[in-house]
């Protein structure tokens, strides 16, 4: 593995590990809204709300933080971090090219912060430029590493699927993966997925499975920890959709709009936050990969 080394002068939340029951249901509009730093392993924390998050790694030497997604995010999270630590802030790193994950950062980049991201995000932000983006200083093709106050985050690629860019990242000596998009814990997710390719995503999610060193995992949405199973959920509710809508097509039964109403999940995929709203879409999407290819 590549050593990428730049040289630069609790609050508990309430989820059920059984996957069958929602962890959002009874969350009040207070604790959705509340943003929080959630301590995931010594100097490795989640912050944020249930809309946004970001990885944070505290160290003697400095700090790195993740996806600042909007100015308010990330002067709150730079307030955060001056509550733990008055250590600067060294590294900002995209975990990919949304707008959601990666305005805001002036704050970070005025600190002297070093950008970063994949590569392949910076075509993105100069044909879809915003006036609130930093642009990376750094890009990286994945499995580097930045090494930190002694110590290591790895930046892993998978290739294609939530867009073309996509890090995934663990701070070495934990057991938590950084899964950006991918997997929100116990949710279905977004309906259409407008720029997901379905087949490379469940390719995805078979090798962060099967990738040794994690039990447990964050991302940039929802609750901040949830165990390995609900990445394993997410997988196989994708397979289950993909399943039942190719199923639907080679019968020939339906057509049009009656193909997507006539895809029902087992229960345990109708419990997941989202469904009723989101897998009629969902169905479309899956719809149009099998049918034309994207």
């Amino acid at each position: 593995m590549k050593r990428f080394v730049f040289l630069l002068a609790a609050l508990a939340w309430p989820f059920s590990p059984a996957l069958a029951q929602s962890p959002y249901e009874n969350l009040t509009v207070e604790q959705i809204m509340a943003r929080s730093m959630t301590e995931l392993a010594p100097g490795l924390y989640s912050f944020g709300s249930f809309g946004e998050r970001s990885l944070v790694v505290i160290t003697d030497d400095g700090v790195i933080v993740t996806d600042p997604a909007n100015a308010e995010h990330a002067a709150a999270m730079r307030a955060a971090v001056a509550a733990i630590t008055d250590a600067p802030v060294r590294y900002m790193i995209y975990s990919h090219q949304h707008w959601d994950h990666v305005l805001g950062g002036q704050i970070f980049k005025e600190e002297g912060a070093t950008v970063i991201s994949h590569a392949n995000c910076v075509a993105h932000f100069e044909r879809r430029p915003h006036p609130e983006l930093v642009m990376p200083d750094a890009t990286v093709q994945g499995g580097e590493v930045i090494e930190l106050g002694g110590r290591a985050l790895r930046l892993m690629y998978f290739g294609r699927n939530h867009g073309d860019c996509l890090l995934v990242m663990q701070l070495e000596g934990t057991d938590v993966l950084f899964v950006n998009d991918l997997v929100t814990p116990y949710s279905v997710g977004l309906g259409f997925l407008p720029d997901y390719d379905p087949g490379e995503y469940r390719r995805t999610l078979l090798e962060l499975e099967a990738l040794p060193g994690w039990a447990r995992m964050t991302g940039n949405h929802g609750i901040p920890v949830a165990p390995k199973a609900a990445l394993n959920q997410r997988r196989r509710y994708i397979e289950a959709l993909m399943t039942a809508v190719k199923d639907v097509l080679d019968s020939r039964e339906y057509q049009g709009e009656a193909l997507y109403d006539a895809i029902e999940l087992p229960e345990e995929f109708r419990n997941m936050r989202g469904y009723d709203r989101h897998i009629r879409r969902a169905a479309e999407r899956i719809a149009y990969y099998y049918g034309m290819g994207w």
